[in-house]
């Protein structure tokens, strides 16, 4: 064997020990001329017959990354031809013929033959698909939260909304619960009633507001997502059109959550009922659930097990103008008919989800149908069940110190507990109830707190009371119904009662008289 030929044999052997892929085309037609073994490793294949230049495209599967095929004239042999210096090149997408996808960066360089000619050009490709998916991956987390901090400011916004509206509504429903006791007239009577209906709708408008705020009662306990979801589920069965087929798929076998089940409930509903409106004619809606782990590094989710609730609907899809949006506080798609929307359900979904340690996304839209998915972290103790508590007005006698600045909830708030037996001393500062609480502590039995105050708050003045009677009995309220991070200071101080406003008498004459029960 020629000292030349062993030399081109070790030549090859090094090319194909070469971790990157090499192409070699004769100029000026593109033949190729020589591949190394990593290139056919990389392409999924030899090089086709009648490959050359102006046919590469086709016969290599060469796109670019939005799918669309590769322009002939853009190719790295066509660039290097017309440039004749180096070139690279980095989105190619090779489409295998085993249907997976290779993004290839590509450095092509012209090799001269002695009259300056271009004689070969040599590629020289580099499997970049790891480097490729890491960076989606990158984009689509930055995306994730930027839309959270987005909505968490949106939410601070609605929060606060929320809170002045429930002052006023407190008011609202304990001047209907006066008016009706005074009233004999049928007509007034119904138009008081009309007045409680109104605030109460109200209410539920600040509860959706506060839950997308992720400040509405929270009242967590160990639930199974199936008693969540199959009374929801066979509700929609009886109740929505017969061209509509909706089922559950309930395949978590440990499913236990801890949460509020008022309000995983109002997310499950939310969802089923958005999947039914979604539905221009005959569908399907169904509700999955089931158990997954999520790994450490997500952008939202802390790491563990959790419950994942699916509502999948076969619809046209989610607008796409809107489905960065549909989270945010009325927001929505459904502007006309007989189900026009609030856009508060699915901010309503977000919130709860979030105040749970969940989230809510759309994991997936398209013209085939849509599916909603709510995160919500797995508990791993058995569920309880609760009866629910029945409301009546429990009448009592003794002192009761209130405190808010809201003037009309302060002098409504005393009026009504002194139509129910107290005698009432009002303030409407936390300074001005540490000064009369000093005066009177003695005969004080309990204290109702607004928590959120300017100057001296809640918690302030709370403290202050507890420094001259450490026994002392406090009922706090506040209109954004707290939750963990704000129930917690209430923990810490011993306060006996948290009242969400709007409050009315039977639910302010239960919380003093369990303040004041031994």
């Amino acid at each position: 064997m020629s000292r030349a030929r062993e030399e081109l044999e070790a030549v090859v052997r090094f090319a194909d020990a070469l971790p990157v892929a090499v192409w070699v085309g004769r100029a000026p037609g593109g033949e190729v001329v020589y591949v190394n073994r990593e290139f056919e490793h990389i392409l999924g294949i030899t090089p086709p017959e009648g490959a050359a230049r102006g046919n590469y495209v086709g016969p290599y599967g060469v796109h670019l990354p939005d799918g669309a095929p590769y322009p002939e004239d853009q190719m790295p042999f066509e660039r290097v031809m017309r440039s004749q210096r180096t070139e690279i090149i980095d989105d190619l997408v090779i489409h295998r013929h085993d249907a997976t996808k290779c993004y290839l960066r590509v450095l092509a360089r012209p090799l001269f033959d002695d009259d300056g000619a271009i004689a070969y050009v040599v590629e020289a490709f580099t499997d970049i698909t790891r480097e490729v998916e890491t960076e989606r991956m990158r984009a689509e987390s930055e995306q994730r939260l930027h839309a959270m901090r987005r909505l968490e400011s949106v939410g601070s916004l609605a929060g606060g909304i929320a809170h002045d509206f429930n002052n006023l509504l407190a008011i609202v429903k304990l001047v209907a619960t006066q008016l009706r006791k005074d009233e004999r007239d049928p007509t007034r009577l119904a138009l008081v009633q009309h007045l409680d209906d109104v605030a109460a709708s109200a209410a539920k408008l600040t509860r959706s507001l506060l839950g997308f705020a992720r400040r509405g009662q929270h009242a967590a306990r160990p639930i199974s997502l199936a008693d969540v979801v199959a009374p929801i589920v066979e509700l929609a069965q009886r109740t929505f059109e017969r061209r509509i087929v909706v089922r559950a798929e309930l395949e978590a076998s440990a499913d236990v959550v801890l949460g509020d089940p008022t309000e995983l409930e109002q997310v499950v509903m939310n969802l089923v009922m958005n999947a039914r409106d979604a539905l221009p004619g005959p569908g399907h809606i169904v509700v999955r659930t089931r158990r997954e782990h999520v790994p450490e590094g997500h952008p939202v989710l802390a790491p563990g097990d959790h419950l994942v609730l699916d509502v999948v609907d076969d619809g046209p899809g989610v607008d796409p103008a809107v489905r960065d949006r549909v989270f945010e506080p009325y927001v929505t798609t459904k502007l006309v008919g007989a189900t026009k929307g609030t856009g508060l359900g699915l901010s309503t979904v977000y919130g709860v989800a979030r105040a749970h340690g969940g989230t809510a996304e759309i994991a997936e839209t398209s013209a085939a149908g849509t599916t909603m998915r709510v995160w919500l972290p797995a508990c791993d103790v058995p569920a309880e069940r609760t009866t629910p508590a029945t409301s009546h007005v429990v009448r009592g006698s003794g002192t009761i110190l209130v405190v808010d600045d809201e003037p009309l909830v302060l002098s409504m708030t005393a009026h009504t507990l002194e139509s129910l037996g107290y005698d009432v001393i009002a303030a409407g500062s936390g300074r001005e109830a540490v000064d009369a609480f000093r005066d009177a502590h003695d005969r004080i039995g309990a204290v109702v707190l607004d928590m959120v105050m300017p100057g001296m708050d809640g918690r302030e003045t709370a403290l202050a009371l507890r420094a001259i009677d450490p026994v002392v009995r406090v009922v706090m309220t506040t209109g954004l119904v707290p939750t963990s991070d704000d129930v917690e200071p209430a923990r810490d101080l011993d306060v006996r009662e948290v009242l969400s406003k709007p409050y009315d008498e039977a639910e302010l004459s239960q919380a003093v008289a369990r303040a004041l029960a031994p």
